[in-house]
């Protein structure tokens, strides 16, 4: 295995459930407004995947099934499962939990830990359990939905990671498809951190390479159109995404890359009827 492979399938795992802030917010009408309890099952397939915008000069394709409870708190639990399209992988499992809640019709705040088990196979440093924990705090300004995220990656150092993103919700005014509801959210995104998760690739640093890791650094920039059809229980949805990597070290071959992700997702309420 190359290095760097270790560190794109190990750290990629960590990644489904911190966008959630996001998410919930785009469901806003059907979950939040609701009050209800719902359960909420996915299956996603990424044809390349990537961590901060870099892909480490792999192209690696991704199979993840997740499944999510939400309770009418704002409190929510997930556990996901991922495949990497590999021959000497298996596999991997992660589990989350986190808080969503609108403070107002404009603004929203989200926070969520998660942990990946059983990468002892991919992480050179011989560290089996990973964990990510988040805060994000969202406005809708009318313009733009916009979202700041804090990351910090559990590992030894950690890594600080900030991300804004900005999009708008749109969606065609006439049901297609027997009563189905296509919609399209325009993203733009950035990333900024630290570097020290090289280190889990096992990559080998001389004394200048080694601080540059501790730097704050433009990791990278992303732009993409989800593009989804939705029923009152079941959505698809299609992802087209360009990502650019920024500063990229010279040991490290991430390239600006098309990527492309397909998504289905059913809803279940679980309320009880009076």
């Amino acid at each position: 295995m190359k290095k760097g492979l270790a560190l794109l399938f190990l750290l990629y795992a960590l990644c489904p459930n911190l966008g959630l802030a996001q998410e919930l917010d785009s469901q806003g009408d059907t979950v939040t407004r609701e009050s209800g309890n719902y359960l909420i099952a996915s299956t996603s397939f990424q044809n390349k995947a990537s961590f901060m915008s870099r892909d480490f000069g792999q192209k690696i394709p991704i199979l993840s099934t997740e499944l999510l409870f939400w309770h009418r708190s704002g409190l929510y639990f997930s556990t996901t499962l991922s495949r990497f399209l590999t021959t000497d992988l298996s596999w991997q499992k992660g589990i989350g939990v986190g808080f969503f809640k609108p403070l107002s019709p404009k603004l929203d705040v989200d926070f969520s830990y998660d942990h990946y088990f059983g990468a002892n196979n991919l992480n050179l440093t011989g560290q089996d359990n990973l964990g990510m924990a988040q805060g994000t705090i969202g406005f809708d300004w009318g313009l733009l939905y916009s979202t700041t995220q804090a990351m910090y990656l559990l590992n030894s150092p950690g890594d600080f990671f900030i991300s804004s993103r900005h999009s708008r919700y749109f969606e065609l005014d006439k049901p297609v498809f027997g009563g189905g509801i296509i919609s399209f959210v325009p993203r733009f995104s950035v990333f900024l951190g630290t570097s020290n998760y090289y280190r889990i690739g096992g990559y080998e640093f001389t004394r200048t390479q080694y601080l540059e890791t501790q730097r704050f650094i433009t990791q990278g920039v992303e732009m993409a159109i989800p593009i989804a059809l939705s029923y009152s229980k079941v959505e698809f949805q299609l992802e087209p995404r360009w990502v650019i990597p920024t500063q990229v070290p010279e040991y490290d071959a991430s390239s600006s890359r098309f990527q492309l992700a397909i998504k289905a997702s059913y809803t279940l309420s679980l309320k009880r009827s009076k």
